[in-house]
């Protein structure tokens, strides 16, 4: 919905709230229809997004929902009651940079470029901010890879996923 929206330059057409309930419908069908029947088959689920990355790629894309979403996460309580609904993952990680190192690493994927992004670095930098806050808060494993690339930033990662895996 959203990239069909921005490919007709029809952004401001779309309610801010009716975004963030199809967005969290979106996330919600993915957790019952994808990752429990996985998991109940005795699968283990890796996966790269969870609600933390998706709202953080969302406001990236669409810096324009930033106070519905940001109302939604913080003060609504319709968004934690469906946010409570979604699958929790045995392990956690939020993996973040500063904002420079993290804006050139997003607009480094052809994807993202596609998208047309410009994105603020202090809005950013604060967004990554409250994104710690929150993965603290929540019992997240918190990584700065402002310095690490891929190799040593996995090599962070390992012993917690060894410890959850049973490797």
């Amino acid at each position: 919905m959203f990239q069909m929206f921005l490919k007709q330059n029809r952004r401001s057409e779309v309610d801010p709230l009716a975004f963030e309930v199809a967005y969290m419908a979106d996330k919600l069908h993915l957790s019952q229809n994808v990752i429990l029947p996985a998991l109940e088959q005795g699968k283990i689920v890796v996966t790269d997004r969870y609600l933390l990355s998706s709202i953080g790629s969302l406001l990236i894309r669409a810096p324009e929902l930033a106070v519905v979403v940001k109302d939604a996460v913080y003060n609504r309580s319709w968004f934690r009651d469906l946010a409570e609904m979604l699958i929790r993952p045995d392990v956690s990680f939020y993996l973040h940079a500063d904002a420079e190192v993290a804006v050139d690493r997003i607009l480094k994927r052809r994807n993202e470029r596609a998208f047309g992004i410009d994105i603020e670095p202090n809005a950013y930098q604060q967004l990554l901010n409250e994104g710690v806050n929150i993965a603290h808060a929540n019992g997240m494993h918190v990584f700065d890879t402002t310095h690490s690339d891929v190799t040593e930033t996995f090599d962070q990662l390992r012993p917690h996923l060894a410890e959850t895996l049973r490797w």
